[in-house]
Order: structure tokens, then C-alpha cells, then sequence
């Protein structure tokens, strides 16, 4: 059964934790694929309505983002395939898509690919979400260990934001990192 099957997919994402973190020895308990869709999710619903931008758009996509982590490896800019990353998860979509239930199949499709090329504004700010998530877990790992993660990810993510709102919250970090 397809919804038993996008269930599994779902689960094991539940429990991966974030290749990142596990790579800089964060303590446990670890951001999974999982709990960093789920923020990204609501940092997306919130950027959106602050943009003015299609909300429930942006929120499914967010909530489908990572599910591709089901079939390919989480990689990490450290990682020497990271280049072709976006190609791995287009190879591998077609059986995340064989998962998805029919009912929402064709949608699905559709706000992947949107996703993967950031053709729209809410793929951008999608986008933006995504990284801002990762940002704040730096900020919090950074706040509760003795390791500064929080710089290293805003070097990376520097050009990332494009949108108004966006770059406040980038610049915010920035400023209270003291980087």
C-alpha cells in the first residue's frame, strides 16, 4: 500500500539524524531530517505571510523537502560529492515519488521541482526558510556548547537570502553571533 510506504519513508526521517551535526559531535539528542523540516515548515509559514506570498505553498513544500533523504545520503558541503547532491536527489526522486500517495502525487511533483529550481518566489523563500532553520540549530548548539557552529554556517549561507525579510533575519544573526 503507497500510504504505508510514504509512512515508512516519513519514520525513517524521524530518527536520521542531521549528517552536520553528527560530523561536529553535537551532544545528543540531535536535529533529525524530520525535526528540521518541521521548523523550516514554520519558519516558512511565517516568512511567507510577512512577504505576502501563498503560505500553504511554501509550508508543503517545506514538509516534502527532505523526504528525498529517504533515498539518498545526507550530505554536508565538507562531503566530496556535495557538488552533485542535487543531481543524486533528482535520480532518486522517482521512487520517493512511486511512495507518494496518488492523491497528491502530481502536486508533489510539481513542488519538488519548483523547489529544486527556485523558479518562484515561494521556492526562494522556501529556500530561505530551509537555511534559516539551520542557522537558528547553529545558534542554539552554539549557546549550548563551548564551540562557536554558528559563524561557519553564516560564511556558507551568506548569499543565500534574497528577500527582505530574509536578510533582516541573516543580519540579526549575524550581529548577535558578534561575527
Amino acid at each position: 500500500m503507497k500510504l504505508e510506504n510514504f509512512f515508512d519513508d516519513i519514520n525513517d526521517l524521524k530518527h536520521t539524524e542531521r549528517q552536520g551535526w553528527k560530523d561536529k559531535d553535537v551532544d545528543r539528542p540531535r536535529d533529525t531530517i524530520a525535526s528540521h523540516s518541521f521548523g523550516a515548515a514554520l519558519l516558512g509559514w511565517s516568512l511567507a505571510e510577512k512577504e505576502g506570498l501563498n503560505s500553504d505553498k511554501i509550508v508543503k513544500m517545506l514538509l516534502m523537502h527532505d523526504l528525498i533523504m529517504a533515498y539518498v545520503e545526507d550530505l554536508t558541503p565538507e562531503d566530496e560529492n556535495f557538488d552533485s547532491k542535487k543531481e543524486k536527489e533528482k535520480e532518486a526522486s522517482e521512487k520517493l515519488f512511486s511512495d507518494v500517495p496518488d492523491s497528491i502525487e502530481d502536486e508533489f511533483r510539481d513542488l519538488f521541482d519548483e523547489l529544486q529550481e527556485k523558479k518562484t518566489e515561494e521556492a526562494r523563500i522556501a529556500n530561505e526558510a530551509d537555511k534559516l532553520d539551520t542557522l537558528f540549530q547553529a545558534s542554539k548548539y552554539s549557546k549550548e556548547s563551548d564551540e562557536s557552529f554558528l559563524g561557519e554556517f553564516l560564511d556558507f549561507h551568506r548569499n543565500e537570502f534574497e528577500s527582505d525579510t530574509g536578510e533582516d533575519i541573516f543580519r540579526g544573526l549575524k550581529e548577535n553571533s558578534g561575527e
